[in-house]
């Protein structure tokens, strides 16, 4: 009977350090996460791009924390980071605007969500069109009134971008998801006005 209790102890012993490692480890993973993205940014040859991760990741714990580690939200919040990471911007953008847009957020939360998805597009349109020629007085524009949540200040320029001539096939991709969030309906207005002007007379 002794034998047995001892037994008992052992396995309730491992159990509980078995379950304190797991966590140690998800949560070591989380930040590794973070703490890559951050990395790859500061190490990028534009010096924004750094700060920006470092607001973005600041917003992503603060939503983790607040949501009280939703395994759900979390693996979003790590899929956003690992994707621009990797150079999936669209992904990202994706990933992170599909969150904003959730019902089963409180109003914190999702103010939360709000605001972590405006980081996430500045830190694309820094990346992605900063040398954009020509664009750099909206580009900068934009960057800061995303960052400081003022979006009505950033919808000019980012009009202007968006029509801009000199534009990849991928940057029109990544201007067009990022307007159309702030901007609802413009990528659509904008193609019907082109379609006019190839009308002979227009």
């Amino acid at each position: 009977m002794k034998k047995s209790f001892v037994n008992l102890l052992i396995v309730i012993t491992a159990a509980a350090s078995l379950g304190g490692f797991t966590t140690t480890v998800f949560a070591q993973a989380d930040a590794d996460v973070a703490a890559k993205f951050v990395d790859a940014a500061k190490a990028s040859s534009d010096s924004q791009l750094g700060g920006i991760a470092s607001e973005l990741t600041s917003k992503v714990q603060s939503l983790g924390t607040a949501t009280g580690g939703n395994s759900a939200i979390t693996s979003k919040l790590n899929s956003t980071l690992s994707s621009l990471t990797g150079g999936q911007d669209s992904a990202a953008l994706a990933s992170a605007f599909k969150l904003a847009s959730s019902a089963k957020l409180t109003p914190e939360q999702l103010g939360l969500a709000k605001q972590m998805g405006n980081l996430a597009s500045a830190y694309v349109v820094q990346k992605n069109f900063a040398t954009l020629d020509g664009s750099q007085g909206d580009v900068a524009t934009i960057v800061t009134s995303l960052r400081a949540g003022k979006i009505k200040d950033a919808v000019p320029s980012l009009k202007n971008v968006a029509t801009s001539a000199k534009l990849t096939d991928n940057q029109k991709q990544l201007i067009t998801t990022i307007t159309d969030k702030y901007v609802p309906g413009f990528s659509k207005a904008s193609g019907a006005v082109n379609e006019i002007k190839k009308i002979p007379g227009f």
